[in-house]
């Protein structure tokens, strides 16, 4: 993680509401709104600092980024909700930081450039690993974009349980967030049965089943075998570099 000044993080939240503020109010109301634990432990307030202090500290990096732009998007307070559960407020902002700015750039710039990559690379991957189940999905009309956006956004932390959401996460920080695009695969392969029975299988995908993160792990690093290196090269690329859209096509 990049360096802690508790001396920056004060005087960004000092600066004031930012031009998003009241974006991020919204969404920091229904961030995980249902999770009671989640609700003891973070209140709105301190998520609401976090990413306003976000936007201020991205508006001064831009002036010195080139190819990229950081500012507050859509699925940010929900990437920023485990690091709150689990931390001090302090750390959980620099954790966020390392995050969003190191690991996947990509998904939060303001065209979400790498989320839509990682989209097209989950029916990629499925097409690859399972035939049959992709081309079922298909037939019914079902893309990963019309399914799968929330969990490719959140880094699968949209789906609960929080605590399994945490344990998902120690893997995808350990093996590289790109990763995050081979659990989802996971978790659909797990549902195999019921999809494929399934004459609406999109009523099972609009909430996918509780997450089970030892067995999606297990899973994952099983489908992880069978990829071939320009695929897992695709992957592991996706969430940084900003070229992504010129070799990533179905």
């Amino acid at each position: 993680m990049e360096s802690v000044s508790a001396a920056d993080y004060i005087r960004w939240v000092q600066t004031g509401p930012s031009a998003l503020y009241s974006k991020i109010k919204h969404d920091a109301a229904r961030t995980l709104a249902t999770d009671e634990n989640f609700s003891a432990r973070v209140d709105e307030a301190m998520l609401s600092r976090v990413l306003n202090a976000f936007v201020w500290k991205s508006e001064e990096q831009n002036r010195t980024l080139a190819q990229s732009q950081f500012t507050y998007v859509q699925g940010m307070n929900v990437l920023a909700a485990p690091f709150l559960y689990t931390m001090h407020e302090l750390d959980a902002f620099y954790a966020l930081n390392t995050l969003l700015h190191r690991h996947c750039p990509t998904y939060v710039q303001p065209t979400l450039i790498g989320v839509h990559a990682g989209l097209n690379l989950l029916d990629i991957c499925l097409k690859f690993l399972d035939y049959p189940l992709y081309q079922y999905l298909r037939g019914k009309g079902l893309k990963a974009e019309l399914y799968a956006f929330p969990s490719v956004l959140t880094l699968s932390a949209c789906t609960p349980p929080l605590q399994q959401v945490i344990h998902l996460w120690d893997f995808l920080f350990a093996y590289g967030v790109h990763l995050n695009i081979l659990c989802i695969v996971a978790q659909l392969i797990e549902m195999r049965d019921t999809l494929m029975k399934s004459a609406s299988p999109i009523s099972h995908l609009r909430s996918l089943p509780l997450l089970n993160a030892r067995s999606i792990v297990l899973r994952t690093l099983t489908l992880l075998k069978h990829l071939p290196k320009n695929l897992f090269d695709s992957l592991a690329q996706h969430t940084v570099d900003f070229m992504v859209e010129l070799y990533i096509s179905e």
